[in-house]
Formats: C-alpha cells, sequence, structure tokens
C-alpha cells in the first residue's frame, strides 16, 4: 500500500469519544467513535464534490465543543457541541466569491472569543494572496491583514497559541525562494507585529510544521531543496518581540521526494515524521534537536494504506503529547510514527 495524499481529522474528547473526518468523492465525511471505539454514528458533513483540504479544516475548544470552518460561496462555521454527534450551522460569513477565492481557513474559540484566519486571492491574479485575520470579542469584529504573500506553491501556515495569544507561521517569497516568517497577535491594540523573517536560506521551501513548548520554545520543520530533491530540515528557537533567536539547525533526511513533516514532543522527546516515496520514515531526539538519530522507516506504512492527519484531543491520555499533525492508517485509524 502507500502514502494517500489528503488530510483527514482526528478529534478526541475528554470522555474518550472520536471524531474521525475524510475526504470521499461526494463530499466531507465523518465517523463518530465511542470511549470503546465502536462507531456511534456516521453521516455526511459537505455536500461538495468539488471540496479539497485547502477548504476546510476542525478543531476542538478546552470544552470538548468541535468545530469546522469551510469556504465554498460563504464562509461556513459549523458546530458539534459537548455531547452531541451532529454538526450544525453556528455562523455563516458572506463575501464576494466571484471576484475573491479564500484557501486554508482556520478556525479557534478561545474564552468565548472567535478567531479566523484564511488566505484571500484575487480570482483573475495569481501568485499573490492576503494572510487575513478576524477576532470577535463581546460581538465586535476586528479584521486585520497579517500579511501579503507571494508564493509559487502555496503552502498552509500554521498557528501556535500561548494561552489566548496566536502567533503565525507562514512562506513569504525572498528573491524568489520561500522563507518563514512570523507574526504576533496582540490582544490589546488588536493588531498584529510587523513580520519576522526567521530563515534565510535562499532555498525553496515547502510543507512547513511546528510546535510551541512549555518553556516558549518554537520547534519548526519543513523540507527544503538541496541539489534537486527535498531533505527535512528541523530548526528551533526562542520568538521574541522582533527576532528570532535561532538554537539548533539539523537536516534530517537525504535529498528525496520528503513530504509533510509532523512534529511531536512527548515529555524531552522529539519525533518528526515525513512521507518519502510514500512511505512514512521517523527520525528522534532527546536533547531538544540538538542531535537525531537515522530516520527509521514504519513498516505498517508499506502494509496499508495511510494518511496525513490534523489533531485534537482533551482526552487524558494524550495529553502529555505535544502535537498538531499526525500520520493514520485509513482503515482502521491507527496513528503511526509515535
Amino acid at each position: 500500500m502507500s502514502f494517500i495524499n489528503e488530510c483527514c481529522s482526528i478529534l478526541r474528547r475528554s470522555n474518550k469519544d472520536m471524531l474521525y473526518i475524510y475526504l470521499d468523492k461526494d463530499g466531507l465525511y465523518y465517523n463518530y467513535y465511542d470511549s470503546n471505539n465502536r462507531i456511534i454514528n456516521r453521516d455526511r458533513l459537505v455536500n461538495d464534490k468539488n471540496l479539497d483540504f485547502t477548504k476546510y479544516s476542525f478543531t476542538l475548544d478546552k470544552k470538548d465543543n468541535i468545530y469546522c470552518i469551510y469556504s465554498d460561496k460563504y464562509l461556513q462555521i459549523l458546530e458539534c457541541k459537548n455531547g452531541s454527534t451532529v454538526f450544525t450551522q453556528k455562523e455563516c460569513i458572506t463575501y464576494n466569491y466571484k471576484k475573491f477565492g479564500l484557501v486554508f481557513p482556520h478556525i479557534q474559540y478561545i474564552n468565548d472569543n472567535t478567531h479566523v484566519f484564511y488566505y484571500a486571492f484575487n480570482n483573475n491574479s495569481s501568485n499573490t494572496c492576503v494572510l487575513f485575520h478576524h477576532y470577535k470579542e463581546n460581538d465586535y469584529w476586528v479584521e486585520n491583514k497579517i500579511d501579503f504573500v507571494n508564493h509559487l506553491v502555496l503552502n498552509d501556515y500554521i498557528i501556535l497559541w500561548n494561552k489566548s495569544v496566536p502567533t503565525i507561521f507562514y512562506f513569504n517569497l525572498v528573491n524568489g525562494c520561500e522563507e518563514i516568517f512570523a507574526s504576533r497577535f496582540n490582544l490589546g491594540t488588536f493588531t498584529w507585529s510587523t513580520p519576522i523573517q526567521i530563515t534565510n536560506s535562499g532555498e525553496n521551501k515547502i510543507y512547513l510544521s511546528g510546535i510551541r513548548d512549555s518553556i516558549n520554545f518554537y520547534h519548526l520543520s519543513f523540507c527544503e531543496n538541496i541539489k534537486n530533491g527535498y531533505s527535512v530540515k528541523y530548526i528551533n528557537g526562542y520568538l521574541n518581540d522582533n527576532k528570532f533567536e535561532l538554537n539548533n539547525s539539523s537536516y534530517l533526511s537525504k535529498p528525496s521526494t520528503c513530504m509533510y513533516p509532523s512534529i511531536v514532543k512527548n515529555e524531552n522527546k522529539l519525533l518528526i515524521s515525513w512521507v518519502d516515496f510514500n512511505k512514512l520514515f521517523t527520525s528522534s531526539s532527546e536533547n531538544l534537536g540538538k542531535s537525531w538519530d537515522e530516520p527509521h522507516l514504519d513498516n505498517d506504512s508499506i502494509e496499508e494504506k495511510f494518511s496525513r492527519c490534523s489533531f485534537y484531543s482533551n482526552y487524558k491520555g494524550d495529553l502529555s503529547y505535544n502535537v498538531n499533525e499526525v500520520f493514520s492508517t485509513i482503515n482502521d485509524v491507527g496513528i503511526l510514527g509515535i
């Protein structure tokens, strides 16, 4: 079997109930599993044959409410309340879909306040878009343009939280090559900081992943072009007001067809998994990324179909894992690489 280039979602509530969301030929579906791993509800969430993973995302709040945001002719927000297995519409945001397109929408509810993110582009132009953020507090919406983004291949951004404050990481072109930038939201002024350029290698990059740990240390991974192939690269450091203080930087693989690195931190151990030639490889570090072991092949990725998944959990057995994305087998929803 091999890697299936789709993006599913796994969301686990504090009682261990789990939703597995996946894209099929005629729309977006979900399976609801109880704490004994039995499917108790299966339904189609979005009926749209043209839907792809750039048009939707899911999240889970601290109260076990699950949210879906997706874009079609509107920006739709759906909610599955704690204790329920059914999604209902929560909000619907209008925009001029004939003139603009929206991709990679994300939503987060924190302390009853709403954060909405997306890229917006003009349907008649290419390779330039705007990274938008909408913030709702006390029924009042604030809109910000975080940055204008030039791109060769548009990549998803990542949002990392320090309590209720988001910091966003994304690629933007510098002299024709992707470099990583970051900006932080100010809850006092409702504005974003001037973007900080984090990398300056002058090499093309793709597939950004990252986490923030409990000591305010940022761990980032991406694929960087070297010798006509892509290698998995890892960097870490602290993000101050106007500078990223780089601590460590390592290549974890040789140049190849590497895709979709995903970072996991469990206590003092870091793991990064990625896809290469449709198989899953993982490397680990036990000294905060100073050194890494040789990548090893996950044998299950040879025998079974697998895909990448966004992952959110309130279940106590998962809380020691600092993770946003995982890889999972498709048939039985088994997580790989951890």
